[in-house]
């Protein structure tokens, strides 16, 4: 996740607060061993998936992050003026809400799986596989209307960081840290 970090310093978005509670629910994710979203209410996911159970967990957990955020170098936010559209969320919608701006808490479940359908007649068979699932909110907007991340200089004092209330600045890195049951005060309710 250290290379994560330095890409989310670097063009300036908020920092993420990994909580427990979301974790029970990426891990139950997890746990089901489906190469699926369960469709979870209010978080957005993110899985990966390797067709071999991998004896070093620790390549599965930073293996599937830098997949995810590998997405960055096919991804068109400039083009849409750093929008989260349904062509960038068809491109590059693992990586949107690591580097959304609005996402302030993750939490991620790991399982060791058997062989799954979609690795069905590989050539070698797909005995097993480990499943990553991690869950994000608040969930990136696909509408078009949100930007990924606001253009802009680093925190330097508290009252840099408006959107959430309460938020600190972190000027050891310059990320606004939102406070840990901060809610998006822009999302628009569903109907």
């Amino acid at each position: 996740m250290g290379e994560y970090a330095s890409s989310q310093m670097s063009i300036g978005i908020g920092s993420e607060v990994y909580k427990k509670s979301i974790e029970k629910i990426a891990q139950a994710t997890a746990d089901n061993c489906k190469m699926a979203h369960p469709g979870t209410v209010g978080y957005g996911e993110n899985l990966w998936a390797n067709s071999w159970a991998m004896d070093n967990l620790t390549e599965a957990v930073t293996g599937a992050p830098l997949s995810w955020w590998s997405e960055k170098d096919d991804c068109p936010i400039l083009a849409n003026n750093l929008q989260v559209t349904p062509e960038v969320f068809d491109k590059c919608g693992h990586m949107t809400p690591m580097a959304w701006s609005h996402t302030t808490q993750i939490g991620c479940g790991i399982q060791l799986c058997p062989a799954q359908d979609w690795c069905a007649g590989w050539n070698p068979p797909c005995y097993n596989t480990t499943l990553i699932s991690c869950n994000y909110y608040n969930p990136t907007n696909d509408a078009g209307n949100t930007l990924i991340y606001d253009k802009g200089n680093p925190c330097s004092k508290d009252s840099d960081c408006d959107y959430y209330a309460n938020s600190k600045c972190d000027t050891s890195c310059g990320l606004c840290k939102a406070p840990l049951n901060a809610t998006d005060p822009h999302k628009q309710p569903k109907n």
